[in-house]
Parts: C-alpha cells; structure tokens; sequence
C-alpha cells in the first residue's frame, strides 16, 4: 500500500459483532392463555396504578395486553404467559362483570347500570356529552383509571345505543347523533401531559356528542 507523502495510516476501531448482541423489540400482539384471544397492548402505567399491592412484583419489566374476553377471569397477560386475573385488580373490571356495578366510564363514574337508569327514566342518554365537558376541562385520567388504558367512550356508546335499543328508543331520539362521538372514539384520548405520577392520558374529543351522570365501583 502507497501512503501519501506526510499521511499516516488511519486506524479503525472494529466493535463487537451487532448480531451477537440480543434484540430488543417491542411485542405487538399475543393470545391469552387462557382465552386463546388476541390481546391489546396496555402501557405499564396503568397496571402499576390498578394491580394490588401484593401482585405488584409481576407487573415491572413485561410487556401487558388485555384480555377483552367477557367470561375469560384473565385481564392482563404477557407473551410468555404470565396472567393477572380479576380478584389482582382495585376494580371492577366491567365488561368481565355480571352483577352491579359493571363500571364503564371509569374517570366520572358512569355504569352500565346509571346509564341504562337515565334512558328508562328519561327516554335519552346526556352521558358522552357530560363524558365530553369534562373531557374539555381536562378531568380525563384514563390512562391510569380504566383497566385499558385508553378513552371510555367507545365502550360507552356501545352501551348506550344497546339500551336505547333495548328500550326501542329511536337513536336520533335518545341521542344526539352518535356518529359524530363514533368517529373520535378510539383516536380520541393521546398522551399529551404528566403529572406527579408520571404519564398522563388526557381526552380530546373532536367533535361534539351526546352523554350522562351516575357512579361506577371500585372493588368491594
């Protein structure tokens, strides 16, 4: 090798090989074990806010996805099969319950059981635009209140146009449209803050809809 009058050889530091080092990757699906169902993600915040005391040690370093199963015990499970059931949560977990209170909006209170209250009462549902002027004033923590981990809403309006079905109220009478709450469900909450206790899911909602008032339960 010739070298340029004046230049030295350049000496290149080789690393370890990539592909001897492990991948890191994020798992995007996986089944219940015990439902054999496909599972969404959950991000750590919430089971670190909802898990009691005593099954918190399972929670750190995994990845979670939730079970949406009605009659499967399991809420929370990982790739490798690590499972969390519903006796390991603070609360109910609504769409597995079949007694009251089954909880649906978890950060203002509202059940399957006040929602289905208001209509037989009142012949409509005021819960997504009440959902929605708290959503406003910033009040959402669904993030670290609904088993989840995202909005409430489109569990709310499955609920809502079922009574008022069940009830034979027109949806045009019962509710303002639902098409417009429909189209801003799932995208609806983003992370867009922290508090104290770190990340914080809070609702935007981007058209107006139609909602209510009423409790929902923490585990007794």
């Amino acid at each position: 090798m010739t070298l340029n009058p004046g230049s030295r050889p350049r000496l290149i530091y080789v690393g370890p090989n990539r592909r001897s080092a492990p991948e890191e990757r994020n798992v995007t699906h996986a089944l219940c074990p015990a439902a054999g169902k496909r599972g969404k993600p959950v991000p750590l915040v919430t089971l670190r806010s909802l898990v009691l005391p005593e099954h918190a040690a399972v929670v750190e370093g995994r990845e979670w996805f939730f079970c949406s199963l009605p009659d499967c015990e399991v809420v929370y499970f990982t790739p490798d099969g690590q499972t969390l059931e519903k006796n390991a949560l603070k609360v109910r977990v609504g769409l597995k319950e079949r007694e009251a209170p089954r909880p649906v909006c978890y950060c203002f209170g509202h059940t399957v059981e006040s929602i289905r209250e208001e209509i037989e009462k009142t012949s409509r549902s005021t819960v997504v635009a009440s959902i929605r002027e708290k959503v406003e004033a910033g009040e959402c923590s669904c993030e670290v209140l609904n088993p989840k981990g995202t909005c409430c809403l489109g569990d709310v309006n499955k609920v809502v146009k079922e009574v008022l079905a069940s009830n034979g109220v027109p949806r045009a009478e019962g509710t303002e449209p639902l098409a417009a709450a429909e189209r801003a469900i799932e995208g609806s909450c983003r992370a867009t803050a922290r508090g104290a206790g770190g990340e914080r899911e809070v609702c935007r909602l981007q058209e107006p809809v139609v909602a209510g008032h009423s409790n929902a339960g923490r585990r007794e």
